[in-house]
Formats: C-alpha cells, sequence, structure tokens
C-alpha cells in the first residue's frame, strides 16, 4: 500500500478525474488516488470496465491487445497513457497516432531481472550447465574444463536501460562491452559506444550479441542473413528484445549450418511458439516463454513509477518517460 506524503491531506474524489487501471492494481493506488483527488476505474483483462468511466482522461495500460487499446482510445478523451510494458510497438497504431496523448512506458521498471537473466544465460552456456545436468542424472563422474567470461567481447544491440543494466552485471567478469546504438554518446557502462551503421563490423569480432533494442520500423529485421554472416562461427545470440528485430529463418538456417554455436531466445515471432517449431529440440537453443522481465519485484517498480506519474499528471506537472511517437520509443 502506498504511504501518503507527510503534511498532504487527502483530497475528495467528487468531479475528480478519471483514470482507468487493472482492476489487479486498484489495491495498490487508492491511497494516493485520494491524495490526488483522482477516480480510479478499474478494467478486467479484456478491457471492460467494472465501474463507468465516462470522461476518463488516463489509461494504465495492462497487456491489451492492439484492438483492446483502439477501443478504449476511441471510448474515452484520454490524454495520457501509461503503459506497464518498456516496448510501445503495440501502442502506436493508427487510431493511437490521429489522437494528441502522451505516452509514457515502463523501461527500466523490467530491466534488473532480464538483465540477470542474461548474465545467467551465458554463464550456463559458456560453462556447459545443461552438459553437467545431463551427467550429473546419468551418474558420471568426470573432470571438465570450461571456459571463463574473462576475455569474452559481447556485443548489446542496443544502448537503454536494459543494456546497461546487463553492461553493469557483467562488467566484474572482465568481458569487453560495445553497445550500438542511434545516438553513439560514451557511456561509463560500455567500453565503447557505436552507431548501428557499425554493426556488422562490430559483429565480425564478438563472442556474444545480446538484443536489446524496441521494435520500430528501423530496427525490424535488423539482425539479419549478413549479421549471422559476419559473426564468427563460436559467436551465440541472445535475445530479449522483441521476435521480430531477429530474422527467424536466417537464425535457423545459420544454427543449422554451424555458422551461429547458439542462441537463447526469450522472445518470437509468434507467440506462444508453436509446439512444431524446430527450436524446441536443437540443443544449441533455449527457448524462454517471454518471461525474462518477471520477478516479484517488477509489480513493486511499476506501482511506484505509475504512481510518480499519476501524483504529476494531476499536478500538470511533467511525466517520466515519456515516449516519442516518430522514434518509437
Amino acid at each position: 500500500m502506498l504511504v501518503l506524503a507527510e503534511n498532504e491531506p487527502p483530497v475528495s474524489s467528487h468531479g475528480a478525474t478519471r483514470v482507468l487501471i487493472p482492476a489487479h492494481f486498484e489495491n495498490d493506488l487508492t491511497e494516493l488516488a485520494l491524495q490526488c483527488g483522482v477516480e480510479l476505474i478499474p478494467y478486467d483483462a479484456d478491457g471492460q470496465l467494472i465501474r463507468n468511466g465516462a470522461g476518463a482522461r488516463a489509461l494504465f495500460r495492462w497487456w491489451l491487445s492492439a484492438d483492446q487499446g483502439d477501443r478504449l482510445i476511441r471510448e474515452y478523451p484520454l490524454e495520457w497513457i501509461h503503459t506497464g510494458s518498456a516496448g510501445v510497438d503495440h501502442i502506436l497504431t493508427p487510431a493511437f497516432r490521429e489522437r494528441t496523448i502522451v505516452l509514457t512506458n515502463s523501461a527500466g521498471v523490467h530491466a534488473p531481472s532480464i538483465a540477470e537473466w542474461v548474465v545467467a544465460m551465458i554463464l550456463a552456456s559458456e560453462k556447459q550447465l545443461r552438459e553437467m545436468f545431463h551427467r550429473q542424472r546419468e551418474r558420471r563422474w568426470e573432470k571438465v574444463e570450461r571456459n571463463e567470461l574473462a576475455g569474452k567481447r559481447i556485443l548489446i544491440v542496443g544502448g537503454g536501460r536494459i543494456a546497461t543494466e546487463i553492461a553493469t552485471r557483467l562488467r566484474p567478469f572482465g568481458v569487453t562491452l560495445t553497445a550500438l546504438r542511434r545516438n553513439p554518446v560514451p557511456a561509463v557502462a560500455f567500453d565503447s559506444v557505436l552507431p548501428v551503421s557499425d554493426l556488422y563490423r562490430a559483429a565480425k569480432t564478438s563472442d556474444w550479441m545480446v538484443v536489446a533494442v524496441p521494435l520500430t520500423e528501423e530496427t525490424h529485421g535488423l539482425i539479419g542473413r549478413d549479421v549471422f554472416e559476419a559473426l564468427p562461427p563460436q559467436a551465440r545470440l541472445i535475445n530479449v528484445a522483441r521476435g521480430e528485430v531477429v530474422d527467424e529463418t536466417a537464425m535457423l538456417d545459420a544454427l543449422r549450418r554451424g555458422r551461429l554455436a547458439g542462441a537463447v531466445l526469450d522472445v518470437f515471432d509468434e507467440e506462444p511458439l508453436p509446439s512444431d517449431h524446430p527450436f524446441w529440440t536443437m540443443e544449441s537453443v533455449v527457448v524462454l516463454p517471454h518471461t525474462t522481465w518477471r520477478s516479484p519485484l517488477v509489480r513493486a517498480r511499476q506501482v511506484a513509477l505509475f504512481s510518480r506519474n499519476l501524483r504529476s499528471f494531476a499536478r500538470g506537472e511533467p511525466l517520466e518517460n515519456v515516449v516519442d511517437p516518430a522514434r518509437g520509443y
């Protein structure tokens, strides 16, 4: 439960601004809503309002489909939408662009959990933990020699909060960290920051490629056949961005031909991944069900971020994490 700020009394909700929120967040936000003079209107998993939301000016959007979100945009005079996701490609529909709505996202909320998964998967691969677990089940006592991370060259396609969290956690292992971003401004988290135009050159010397960019018109299919041909054969790829950023057909071909040593995939073109997809049975592929963002701490960060923005919205103050629809992030 959110604690009211000191010396700031609750405000009556009579004539209050109506804000549409996911029903499961109502209890977390009730005290703040009273404080800010906001009326919370909960909706269910299908986007159906539980109470009358006439005149609602804001929406906390939570895993609604594009059609469900568009319906709310058309039905209510929304001025602000906050999404529980970092990516906004599913929100920037023609219906959204027809209106003048401020959009904020949850960039940074999921980053710590995603970063830990990336580190875990790199370590698991370099130490070949899957093979070690097999040997234990077979009761095989065999001494092994495994790689260390020191000296590994890790290319992170993206330079935002997820990329920064990944780099911060990997640095103590003695790796070389390169980030690719649209605006290649040097950052302390990375050894070097390069423009996206250097993708192929940077790929040629990378042991790991971690894909962590938003899905936009520019990044759709960014990691394609030419990139897989540029990567060294021992290189591995991790995708925690969106499935459409990577050309799955080209990646599958590269894996089958040995042009790519392995892949850890948390996102796919089609989700859930069809049960007959080759990725399920390939020893070189780890399939994760779009789950690296999940952790018990994510909810608390979600509530804290939305609460700060809700307070600012009620006061007419600038919001955090404002998205530029033209850029897509």
